[in-house]
């Protein structure tokens, strides 16, 4: 693959990462305080920023490590991180106890980050 297109979807993810922590958080505290219309606007554009990750992620993984199981790992775990996301979103916003998810939820992306630096091998 060409070190431009690459590079490019790589910046998309990992910047999408980066917002999608920012806004996961915002967005349960907006929640969680109560102002419902904000936190809903916020999850939304977190939603947008995971099609961004979920589509740049698989972009990269079927075209340059195809063949390299250490990335599917991550991409599943990823898939469970989107889950946890949407469970700790969901219950804050019916102000349902949500600390759990949203505690699991930082470890997965904290697990999920340091596969992507490649931190374990």
């Amino acid at each position: 693959m060409n070190a431009v297109p690459y590079k490019a979807l790589l910046e998309s993810h990992v910047g999408g990462w980066e917002v999608a922590i920012v806004l996961l958080i915002v967005a349960y505290f907006l929640y969680r305080a109560g102002k419902e219309k904000a936190g809903k606007i916020v999850h939304m554009l977190l939603r947008l920023m995971m099609v961004i990750i979920l589509v740049s992620g698989a972009w990269m993984l079927f075209t340059v490590h195809a063949s390299e199981v250490y990335f599917y790992v991550k991409g599943l775990l990823a898939i469970i991180a989107f889950g946890l996301i949407e469970m700790s979103l969901g219950r804050a916003k019916r102000q349902e106890g949500s600390i759990g998810f949203f505690i699991g939820c930082l470890v997965v992306l904290v697990v999920v980050i340091m596969l992507g630096y490649r931190v374990f091998s």
